[in-house]
């Protein structure tokens, strides 16, 4: 056997062995950020934190709208010590709000990309279990990938159909949280002690 014959051989079974890799794997790409943003629960998690922080945010814009036009008002006149101590008070408390939001609303950002990557990547799991695929990557991380191995869509979908079936249901509130149904009650029947004592009239 010659040293082509085998060579040539050797060029055989790398092809072989390249086809058949090929055939095994089965890869696919989605858009992580489009997938987080639109699924039901990056909605519903956009829609918690714009409740909890949007009005503490609008505040500290309108309390920064009012710093500025004080600056403003004070560069067209020569302002006072009392006037410098009161914007000077004023600026700190505006940075000591802002840095105090800053941290909460980070901290509450971190854990929903949090739980938004658990989520993505169980429902990648999921759906790579269903239609067999090997590798499902971020298109974002991809130099090039065709347009045919785009599973954004479906990503989307499954990423739903995950969320609702691990979603826990509203907790019942407990009974110390409930509001008495009677407010003018009395003391004493409220913290079930029965009923106040009318007192005896004086003699």
């Amino acid at each position: 056997m010659t040293m082509r014959t085998i060579a040539s051989l050797a060029f055989c079974f790398l092809l072989l062995f390249a086809v058949a890799a090929r055939a095994q794997t089965s890869i696919a790409v989605f858009d992580v950020q489009k997938v987080a943003t639109e699924c039901m629960a990056g909605q519903e998690a956009k829609a918690s934190l714009e409740k909890k922080f949007g009005p503490q945010k609008d505040a500290l814009e309108k309390q920064r709208a009012v710093i500025e036009k004080r600056i403003e008002g004070m560069m067209q006149t020569r302002p006072t010590e009392k006037q410098q101590a009161e914007l000077n008070k004023m600026q700190r408390t505006y940075q000591e709000k802002t840095q105090a939001f800053m941290r909460l609303a980070q901290a509450d950002e971190t854990r929903v990309r949090q739980d938004l990557d658990t989520l993505l990547t169980a429902a990648a799991k999921s759906l790579a279990a269903k239609k067999g695929y090997t590798l499902i990557l971020d298109s974002s991380a991809a130099i090039h990938a065709d347009p045919g191995l785009d599973l954004t869509d479906e990503m989307l979908a499954e990423a739903n159909e995950v969320w609702l079936k691990n979603k826990p249901s509203p907790a019942e509130p407990r009974q110390d949280d409930k509001a008495p149904t009677d407010d003018k009650a009395p003391a004493g029947a409220k913290n079930g002690k029965g009923a106040a004592k009318t007192p005896k009239p004086r003699k």
